[in-house]
C-alpha cells in the first residue's frame, strides 16, 4: 500500500495484518466467515468490531452496512484514527477463472483508503491455500 505518511502506513498495515490473520483462522476453522471489522483507537489500540442482525444466516451486505455505520459513529466522535473491514468476495484470478478472496477495505483519518485482496482456494487434500496480496484504491466510507 502506498501512502505518503509512514505513521499512516504503519496504522493501516497493523489493521490489515490483524484482519487477515483472523479471516484466515476463521476460514481454516469454519470454512467461511461473516464480515467483521477492526478499528484503531487514537492511542493505537486495535479493537474488533462485529455486527448482528439476529438472523442465523445474515446477508453479508447488511452486516457490512451495520459495521460501517458503527465505525462512522466512532469516527464522528473522533474516537478512532483508522478502520478496516474484512469480507469474502469472488474475483477473477490470474488464470482468468473466478476464485474466492478475502477483501479488506482500509481507511485512515489522514486520507488514505485502499482495498486489499488475498485470493484463496480450498482443496480436498491440500486444505486452504492463500495467494498473493494485491491492492487498489478504496472508497472512503467511514471518514467522510
Amino acid at each position: 500500500m502506498a501512502t505518503s505518511r509512514p505513521a499512516e502506513r504503519e496504522d493501516l498495515d497493523a489493521l490489515l495484518d490483524s484482519l487477515l490473520r483472523f479471516a484466515q483462522e476463521t476460514l481454516r476453522k469454519y470454512g467461511e466467515f461473516y464480515p467483521f471489522g477492526n478499528t484503531m483507537r487514537n492511542d493505537g489500540i486495535i479493537e474488533m468490531n462485529a455486527a448482528t442482525t439476529g438472523s442465523d444466516r445474515p446477508a453479508s451486505q447488511e452486516l457490512i452496512e451495520l459495521l460501517i455505520s458503527g465505525m462512522r459513529e466512532k469516527a464522528a466522535a473522533r474516537e478512532i484514527r483508522a478502520a478496516g473491514l474484512a469480507y469474502d468476495v469472488r474475483v477473477t484470478g490470474k488464470d482468468g477463472k473466478p476464485t474466492d478472496a478475502i477483501a479488506v477495505a482500509l481507511e485512515h483519518v489522514a486520507g488514505d483508503a485502499a482495498v486489499v485482496l488475498m485470493p484463496y482456494s480450498k482443496g480436498r487434500l491440500s486444505g486452504l491455500r492463500f495467494g498473493d496480496l494485491s491492492a487498489r484504491p478504496g472508497e472512503r466510507r467511514v471518514f467522510s
